[in-house]
């Protein structure tokens, strides 16, 4: 078994190092020395934890909260703009049926031989004297030169 890449005969190793080293004598204190300064590294350790783990779980709520608040909000907007869109068809019915029907059908025979616009749906309909008369005044007018 392995530790850090340190194995038995490692580690026995370093030990008999130390005891050579440092002294039998000395060797308990120093020990001992080594085990308090790795309790205080573990709790240092545990402190972090518990305090990031306290953070995150606070920002977790967070974002749970909000999350939820969004999602309800999605939900709202959805049912809003279905709402809207029934009112808009609805209100727009009478105009597509009008569209639907023959423009030209109530028009006399005179009317027919007005100056027409075109739509881009490629339907035409009759232009108005007011409407005809820029384009005739575009006629007369000399071109711009810039």
């Amino acid at each position: 078994m392995e530790f850090l890449g340190v194995g038995y005969q490692e580690l026995l190793l370093v030990l008999i190092l130390m005891l050579v080293v440092v002294g039998p004598e000395r060797l308990p204190a120093m020990a001992y020395q080594i085990g308090k300064a790795v309790r205080t590294l573990q709790q240092y350790a545990r402190a972090v934890r518990d305090e990031f783990s306290d953070e995150i779980g606070y920002v977790e709520d967070q974002y749970k909260t909000i999350r939820g608040e969004v999602d309800a909000t999605r939900i709202t907007l959805r049912d809003e703009q279905a709402k809207m869109n029934a009112e808009f068809r609805e209100a727009t019915e009478p105009i597509r049926q009008a569209a639907s029907e023959d423009p030209l059908a109530g028009l006399s025979s005179n009317a027919s031989s007005a100056p027409t616009q075109t739509f881009s749906s490629g339907q035409e309909a009759p232009m108005t004297e007011a409407q005809s008369e820029p384009a005739a005044e575009a006629e007369k007018a000399p071109p711009l030169l810039f």
